[in-house]
């Protein structure tokens, strides 16, 4: 096949996208998102629509929270990430739910007679009457399949993404690689579709069948990666070999069976898990991670710098930052020790109150009780203001101290850098991290084993879009006109 007839395919395939009524309802509907991404500027406290209504988000936390009683020190942690949070909620719902779910249904339902109109009588004559193979033909419609969805998944991914970075200036250069995604599953789906066109010559018989298999494919793989998590699960329960209990007959059926099929079927839904492993390498890394307790500290405190040779199971993980009128240093102190070396909670909360002869306050780290006790000492003939937050977190006790120049301490600026100190500090309950040790997202990646493994998903689902298709071309070239 020669340079000239491919152009004259291709120009073909862009014809029948561009002419296609569907595609240009999906284009307007995803244009309304990437308007609206320019439109509406999400600022550092508040929202702005067209640079004339504004609204600012602690208006929101204060309807929001307004029967929780919530103190003003909890809503600022609230208020603390929100607008982050917010845009990343957005920016998933427009993906996942608008193209993902809607625009792959829509989508497939607007190419689906791609194929069954090319096999009508009449209209294959006349297109199979060309210098052109009839497997040519048969690709040059599964590529225009292909160009719908690249175009589309392009302008809503990167017209959103610049959207974004001119009104609010937040970029997220990981959230392009949804577009790999949208086009990989599609991908497979309208290969699928094209097949069943072929068999069929029916258009309608083409786009139910394609949608019946997209929730049934989805809920086998959801079911095999169950097992696997509860099989998992349970291994990791045992404490000996022994306790092993043999498999059930209906069972072992059910596993032998589901296993089967994910090896075999595309697996569509890893797209979106690679998509955000590839994304993860683009976000900023937290300050501080301890997977035992699921602690995480998001950011250093402002204006404060990590001591290196600090550690968090020895004196304490410690932040430092100089004092500007020369006065003696700023320090934020996370520790951790176990219970069996402090005793309990109580213990060193009543132990801290008779020292200082006052009594805690409630306070909230994570949504986690802490006891809070503030006071002031002379220091060098300084004031110093100390704060001290005591927590349980499973076995272990946390503290976290807060020393500075008092005055220092109580402007705004530095209660403010305080709070959001407080508020970047998340603690993952022993039940989440559990479940999120044995669930399937946390295993799949691109090394270990096959169950869990990028490449091999990546691997097997093309290799079944290559034989859908294969067995799409075999029949074409079996049908007499």
């Amino acid at each position: 096949m020669n340079r000239t007839t491919l152009r004259a395919l291709f120009h073909d395939a862009l014809y029948q996208v561009l002419d296609n009524a569907g595609f240009r309802i999906l284009l307007a509907l995803f244009l309304l998102p990437v308007l609206l991404s320019f439109a509406v500027s999400f600022r550092e406290t508040s929202i702005s629509f067209l640079w004339i209504w504004e609204w600012d988000y602690g208006d929101f936390v204060r309807s929001a929270t307004a029967s929780q009683g919530l103190d003003a020190a909890s809503r600022a942690s609230m208020l603390e990430g929100v607008r982050e949070r917010l845009l990343q909620s957005i920016v998933d719902l427009v993906i996942k739910w608008g193209a993902d779910r809607f625009g792959f249904v829509f989508g497939i339902a607007a190419i689906s007679f791609f194929v069954p109109q090319m096999l009508e009588r009449g209209s294959a004559d006349v297109v199979f009457s060309k210098p052109v193979s009839r497997s040519a033909l048969f690709l040059s419609r599964y590529v225009a399949g292909l160009i719908f969805v690249g175009i589309l998944s392009t302008l809503l991914v990167g017209g959103i993404t610049l959207g974004l970075l001119v009104s609010s200036g937040w970029f997220d250069a990981g959230l392009l690689w949804s577009v790999f995604a949208l086009m990989y599953g599609f991908a497979v789906f309208h290969a699928i579709s094209c097949t069943i066109g072929v068999f069929t010559r029916n258009a309608i018989a083409s786009i139910l069948l394609t949608l019946v298999f997209m929730p049934v494919n989805c809920g086998l793989h959801t079911g095999w990666e169950g097992l696997i998590v509860i099989e998992r699960a349970t291994e990791g329960a045992r404490t000996s070999p022994q306790e092993e209990e043999p498999e059930s007959g209906a069972f072992a059926v059910l596993k032998t069976g589901l296993t089967t099929y994910h090896v075999i079927a595309p697996k569509t839904g890893d797209a979106m898990r690679m998509a955000r492993s590839w994304r993860r390498s683009f976000e900023v890394q937290p300050e501080f991670e301890d997977a035992d307790l699921g602690l995480i500290v998001g950011e250093a405190p402002r204006g404060f710098r990590r001591e290196p040779r600090s550690s968090f199971s020895g004196d304490g993980l410690q932040w430092l930052a100089a004092h500007p009128d020369g006065a003696g240093e700023s320090s934020w102190t996370l520790r951790r020790q176990n219970l069996s070396d402090t005793g309990s909670r109580s213990a060193l909360v009543k132990k801290l109150r008779k020292e200082l002869g006052a009594d805690p306050v409630r306070s909230d780290i994570s949504s986690r009780y802490a006891d809070r006790f503030e006071w002031v000492e002379d220091r060098g003939g300084e004031k110093r203001l100390r704060r001290r937050w005591i927590l349980q977190v499973s076995d272990s006790i946390v503290t976290l101290d807060y020393d500075a120049e008092s005055g220092w301490a109580r402007a705004n600026e530095q209660e403010n850098a305080a709070t959001a100190f407080l508020a970047g500090i998340a603690i993952e309950s022993e039940e989440d991290r559990l479940m999120l040790a044995n669930s399937y997202d946390s295993r799949f990646g691109w090394g270990g084993a096959w169950q869990y493994n990028a490449w091999f998903s990546l691997g097997t689902t093309l290799l079944f879009t290559a034989l859908v298709l294969a067995l799409g071309l075999w029949k074409l070239r079996r049908i007499d006109f």
